[in-house]
């Protein structure tokens, strides 16, 4: 019986072997490679460099239906040369033949499981970053294959030649940054449209520069141009002798979306789902203006209680502020508005202090960071004093020989004041894991309330979507278990006569299998119907294990 098993499992796994390899290289090189090579720009030194990282994702995708292939045709062929028909007279029970096929499916599904769930997503970062490292030298590739380069059918690009080869001295010499990449293009025409076709800005130019900065995030593209002329619709054209159109926000690198993350990452985003690209920068956002409305509070609260507000600058300052009152524009962000307020600016470099007198004074609390999408928790304040109808500004410097007699000034502002550390302290109780429980109290604001609940209902959204994509992969995995059985059944039952009408019948299975997923899925991301997403995904495979167990019983005789 050994050897029967390991004659089926090795007919099996020839079958496998050649239909994977075939599907293999008609999905790479005859379906997709190639066409990026021409639509792309990319080189055959770049197609080499990323060609290991694409094979086991497409490997991946055409391993289901390389072992369909196999078992329909290889227990097709042993019904078709009454090789089953010779067991059943030894008096061997033929279901126990399909345990060859059994193993494959589970070998098959053990394989979709660790590749597509911790594999691909790694390899897919790894390609990400390939096409970040190497955006310029595709541009470059684009614009000398096609002559033009088209971005969001927003912006247009072309050029007569292009350079992408240069010295650290000739970028220092031309004021450029010699950490960024470039690509110098002569004759240059840039072409900008609106959603609806409008010309918003057409230019020409003898030469340009285009520099690309993929150490932010979104990577950002800037467009120099010297000796030009600029289309400004209706009707100017104006020469320049260079300008900067820029810089514009290319999407990538992409965030890990539930669809390409690991089954590890997938798992903590369910338990945690702030810790999420989607969720982190928005929660981050959203404890940095906590921060600031609890500074502007307990500033009014320290003016409204007599005392002042002692606040310092990484340069070694100190600022001492008192006013008669205090209050809070909700209008404006909720920022403070001090009536008739004294600052005291003590610098470390002078023994006395600047003196400033002011009807009004605002101050503003505003986060600094260095991207869009940027972690970065930096406040710093400004504290602005305005000039009213009825009253100046007043300063007392003491580098004025006249010090002590105050002098008039216009409304002016003092920048770069740091965000108090105490503040920081007292937001323990915020934490992201609170944030998005609806069941913690937080005492904040309306308008910080509204944008709470929101983040709550993203977090909601999150955690539906991560849970119906673990069950989406986990059943896409185990579905194999199913169809390979169904397709080997066919195949026996068919009887070899008509192989591929067997194997197009076994995609029947693969369909269902396939709607149940998707339809899975598709309930499990909606809100109220989980449980029902998780029934069907699962319901429809054990339906299909079901038929699959009627139809080796009734179909193929023992």
């Amino acid at each position: 019986m050994i050897t029967l098993h390991a004659y089926v499992l090795r007919e099996l796994l020839k079958t496998f072997g050649l239909a994977l390899a075939g599907l293999t290289i008609l999905f790479t090189m005859g379906g997709g490679i190639f066409n990026v090579m021409h639509s792309e720009g990319v080189t055959t030194a770049d197609l080499m460099r990323f060609l290991p990282l694409l094979i086991p994702i497409i490997i991946t995708l055409t391993m289901p239906l390389a072992a369909l292939f196999a078992a329909t045709m290889v227990y097709g062929r042993l019904t078709a040369d009454n090789e089953l028909l010779a067991c059943r007279a030894a008096g061997i029970n033929v279901h126990r033949l399909f345990l060859s096929v059994m193993l494959l499916s589970l070998f098959v599904a053990a394989f979709t499981l660790v590749f597509g769930n911790f594999v691909i997503p790694d390899f897919m970062q790894r390609i990400e970053r390939f096409a970040r490292t190497n955006l310029r030298d595709f541009a470059a590739q684009r614009l000398i294959q096609q002559g033009f380069i088209r971005f969001r059918d927003e912006f247009f690009l072309t050029a007569e030649h292009v350079e992408t080869r240069f010295s650290k001295e000739d970028l220092e010499a031309k004021g450029f940054d010699p950490e960024l990449s470039y690509m110098s293009i002569r004759a240059p025409t840039f072409l900008q449209l609106a959603k609806n076709g409008e010309i918003i800005r057409f230019t020409t130019a003898a030469w340009g520069m285009v520099e690309f900065d993929t150490r932010s995030t979104p990577i950002t593209v800037t467009l120099h141009i010297n000796d030009g002329r600029d289309y400004q619709p209706p009707k100017r054209i104006v020469s320049i002798q260079s300008q900067k159109i820029g810089p514009i926000q290319v999407p990538l690198p992409f965030k890990r979306r539930p669809s390409w993350a690991d089954l590890p990452s997938l798992i903590a985003w369910r338990k945690a789902p702030w810790r999420a690209d989607k969720l982190r920068l928005p929660i981050n956002e959203f404890l940095v203006h906590v921060a600031i409305q609890r500074f502007y509070e307990s500033t009014v609260h320290r003016i409204g209680s007599g005392r002042t507000v002692v606040l310092g600058d990484e340069r070694g300052g100190r600022y001492e502020i008192s006013a008669e009152r205090a209050e809070q524009d909700a209008k404006r962000g909720g920022r403070v508005r001090l009536t008739n307020a004294r600052v005291r600016m003590f610098r470390p470099d002078e023994p006395k202090p600047t003196r400033y007198f002011a009807g009004r004074v605002e101050l503003i609390a505003r986060p600094l960071g260095p991207g869009e999408d940027s972690e970065s928790d930096k406040i710093l304040i400004e504290i602005r004093l305005l000039r009213t109808a009825d009253q100046h500004v007043y300063e007392d410097n003491p580098r004025s020989a006249d010090y002590g007699t105050p002098h008039r000034k216009g409304t002016m502002s003092i920048d770069g004041v740091s965000f108090p550390d105490g503040i920081f302290r007292g937001l323990q109780d915020v934490t992201p894991a609170n944030v998005i429980d609806p069941r913690v109290p937080l005492a904040l604001p309306e308008a910080l309330e509204a944008r709470r609940a929101g983040l709550q209902a993203s977090a909601e959204k999150l955690r539906r979507k991560v849970a119906a994509t673990i069950h989406f992969r986990l059943g896409l995995s185990a579905s194999v278990l199913v169809t390979l059985l169904m397709g080997a059944a066919l195949g026996v039952i068919f009887r070899g006569a008509a192989p591929l009408s067997a194997f197009g019948l076994a995609f029947v299975p693969v369909v269902i299998v396939v709607i149940f997923m998707v339809m899975g899925r598709q309930l499990g991301e909606n809100p109220g119907s989980q449980t029902a997403g998780a029934i069907v995904t699962w319901g429809g495979l054990l339906a299909l294990l079901l038929a699959d167990v009627l139809l080796v019983r009734l179909g193929v005789r023992r």
